[in-house]
C-alpha cells in the first residue's frame, strides 16, 4: 500500500507545500482532514511524517495546546508502530530494536521505549 492509500485509508487526503512557504516537516489540520507534507524531504522522512500525524486523527485539536507533550508522544507512538509493522512484514532476518532504531534515526529514550514497546505488543509477547 502506498502513502496515498494508507492516507486515504482514514479518510483523509494528503497535500505538499513547499519549504519556502513553511520550514517544518507536516501538519495535520483535523478541520480540513489533510495531512500537509514538506515536499523538500526524502521519502522515508516524508513516510514518517506522515505516520506521526495519522496519530493525530483521534486527538481533540481544541485541547492542543494544553496537551501538546502527550498528542506529541503519542503521534510518535503511531509512527513507531507502523513503521514496525512495515518492517516486520517485509523482513526475513532477527528483528534487532538498535538497527531499528538507527535506520530510522530515532534518538530518544523515549523513542527507544515505544520501540521495545510496540514491538512487544506486535508480537504479543508481554
Amino acid at each position: 500500500m502506498t502513502i496515498e492509500e494508507l492516507v486515504e485509508s482514514y479518510g483523509v487526503t494528503l497535500a505538499y507545500f513547499d519549504n519556502e512557504l513553511w520550514p517544518r516537516p507536516g501538519i495535520y489540520i483535523d478541520d480540513i482532514k489533510i495531512i500537509f507534507v514538506n515536499k523538500s524531504l526524502s521519502e522515508e522522512a516524508m513516510k514518517k511524517v506522515v505516520y506521526h500525524e495519522l496519530g493525530h486523527l483521534e486527538h481533540d485539536s481544541n485541547q492542543y495546546q494544553r496537551r501538546h507533550e502527550q498528542f506529541e508522544l503519542q503521534a510518535n507512538r503511531n509512527m513507531i508502530r507502523l513503521l514496525l509493522e512495515e518492517e516486520l512484514r517485509e523482513s526475513d532476518y532477527e528483528f534487532n530494536y538498535v538497527n531499528f532504531m538507527q535506520r530510522h534515526q530515532l534518538t530518544t529514550v523515549a523513542d527507544e521505549c515505544m520501540v521495545i514497546d510496540e514491538y512487544y505488543n506486535l508480537m504479543d509477547i508481554v
